[in-house]
Order: C-alpha cells, then structure tokens, then sequence
C-alpha cells in the first residue's frame, strides 16, 4: 500500500464532499433536537452532544462509507479508481479518510454548541477527539464489513437506514443511559454505539453509573471483531 496513492484519492474524495457542506449540517437536525430535550429535561446536555459526537464519527464511518462504496462500484466509478494503479484496498482506505475528514464540519457545529450551552476546556478537547477517531475507526471496519457482504447499492442503501435506526436512534446514544431502568443499563452497553459514547464520557469525565471497563471491554472486542471481519471481505469490483 503506497501512501501517496492514498491521500491522493482520499483528497479527491474529500473535495467532492464538502461541494455540500449543508448536508453534513442537515443531518445533525434530528440529534440536536433530541440534545434540547434532553437538556431542558434533565440538565445532561454533554452526555447528550458527546452522543451526537460518537454517532457522527460512527455514521461517517459505517453507513455513509458503505452506501458511498456502493454508489461507487453502481457508477463505475470504483472500476476506474481500480483501473489506475490504485489498489481495491487503498481504495478503500482513502474512502474512510476522506470520511474522517468530512467529520470536522458536523463535529465543529457540535463543539460550537458544546462551548456555548454546557461549556468545555481546552482540556477536554484531546478526549473528546479520542473519542471521536475511535468511533470511526470501529464504524469504519463495520462499514467495510457492510459493504463486503452487500455490495449491491439498493441492499446496503435499506440496510444502512435499519441499522442506523436501530445503532444510533433507538439505543441510548444521543439521549443519557440513566434514562433506561437501572437493571437494563450495563445491558445497554452491549450495543456498539452505546459501549462508545460510554467510553467518550469516561474519558471526558462526565458522570455515569456505569464502570468504565465495561463499555471499554465491548469497545475493544467489538472493534477487533469488525476489523477482523472487514479484513477478509472483498473489496474488488467483481
């Protein structure tokens, strides 16, 4: 895997994301939302935006490189990136960096709130981008995963839209576990995207009932296991 072939893809991905850059912001309408509600309701605003945070970088990751891939391989676009020197895998890599990049304009929205409704340090910055890069990185070898095993664009289209229902939305991510009965939340934890925005609060230090090694141990397992299984999916254009 040559580096310049990468960032050189990834580049030229990135320039026709940010053509429009309304789309990222549009997207953050429903959790920012939720994010009021829960503020006004409860006061744990922070829980509520490091959620927004982790499904961000889990979503840009996951569903959007999966459903890119896939629109990709329908426009023959991925023949002529794997028709020049570029290899499927280097390919596939520059897609999820050109996805990490398209993060910043969500994310500095998100930060922008944070700053001015529940406050945050410089302190906090270095954690919370931690957090934000883990949360692609195990998105991302989900994502590849996804795309792997449906590469037809209508199949991983339908199923990203479940799965970011049923990850994001649905499960205590954007809204506090404290919500869930005390019983149901180390359950809770079991899901990906919880066991992240877990970790993206211990790591903050904002306050939660449940240990710290848990959602760490899911965290860790559930990442190698995507990786793993990311890693002996095919990525060629056959």
């Amino acid at each position: 895997m040559r580096a310049s072939r990468v960032v050189g893809a990834a580049v030229f991905m990135t320039l026709s994301y940010m053509k429009e850059p309304l789309a990222f912001v549009s997207d953050l309408i429903i959790p920012l939302v939720i994010f009021m509600v829960v503020q006004l309701g409860t006061g744990r605003g922070m829980e509520s935006l490091l959620g927004i945070l982790v499904a961000v970088a889990w979503s840009s990751g996951s569903f959007a490189l999966a459903r890119k891939l896939a629109t990709y391989r329908m426009w023959r676009l991925l023949d002529m990136f794997v028709a020049s020197p570029l290899k499927p895998i280097e390919f596939a890599v520059a897609s999820a960096l050109a996805h990490l990049v398209v993060i910043i304009a969500p994310a500095t929205v998100v930060l922008a709130i944070m700053a001015l409704t529940v406050g945050v340090s410089l302190v906090s910055l270095p954690p919370i981008a931690a957090s934000i890069l883990l949360a692609w990185f195990a998105g991302t070898a989900f994502g590849l995963y996804v795309y792997g095993k449906l590469a037809d664009p209508m199949r991983v289209s339908s199923a990203a839209s479940l799965l970011n229902l049923l990850l994001i939305l649905l499960p205590p991510v954007i809204y506090p576990v404290s919500i869930l009965p005390r019983e149901l939340q180390p359950m809770s934890t079991l899901i990906p995207t919880v066991a992240l925005k877990l970790v993206a609060q211990h790591l903050v230090g904002v306050p939660t009932e449940v240990p710290p090694l848990l959602p760490a141990a899911v965290t860790a397992t559930y990442t190698a296991l995507f990786t793993a299984l990311a890693l002996r999916q095919r990525l060629t254009v056959e």
